[in-house]
């Protein structure tokens, strides 16, 4: 009786688990502006005030299957299509180097469930003195039928700091 009960606990908590994970999460890793290649649209997260940490723009690569979108509302972000490598990353650069703590910034190519690039994002990093690190953002990338769903906000301990 005993052997039976606890095989019916781990089968239901193997349900639950695989019930709540829900969407694959995607990683990240760090990219060479040489490997942008091709077309991309591009989307630009952050307020248009200079003092808005939370500035992100990600590459969407054209003409693969996968299509980025911002969980965000409409007035939060921008999108400008039809770019190609050299414009897109100078226009995402410029985008994320707008506020004047920004130090640099970060390319890293966003990974398909195989391990495949399938665009780019490019973060500002800050003075890791100001903040405790450099790289202040909550950035979550999941995916759904092909759709990736980009998740993005402030580190919850540096959001704390400026509520506090």
């Amino acid at each position: 009786m005993n052997l039976l009960f606890i095989a019916a606990v781990v089968v239901l908590i193997i349900i639950v688990l695989i019930a709540l994970s829900g969407d694959g999460h995607l990683k990240t890793e760090a990219a060479n502006p040489a490997e942008v290649q091709g077309a991309f649209t591009l989307l630009l997260y952050g307020s248009g005030s200079p003092n808005d940490l939370a500035n992100i723009a990600i590459l969407d690569k054209e003409g693969d299957p996968y299509s980025f979108e911002i969980y965000a509302p409409d007035f939060s972000y921008t999108v400008q299509g039809g770019l190609s490598a050299a414009q897109a990353l100078q226009e995402a650069e410029r985008f994320v180097r707008r506020n004047i703590q920004s130090e640099r910034s970060r390319l890293h190519r966003v990974l398909s469930p195989a391990g495949t690039g399938i665009g780019f994002e490019v973060r500002p990093l800050y003075s890791a003195e100001t903040f405790g690190r450099d790289d202040i953002l909550d950035v979550r990338y999941s995916i759904k039928d092909r759709k990736i769903v980009v998740r993005i906000a402030l580190d919850p301990a540096i959001e704390r700091q400026f509520t506090n």
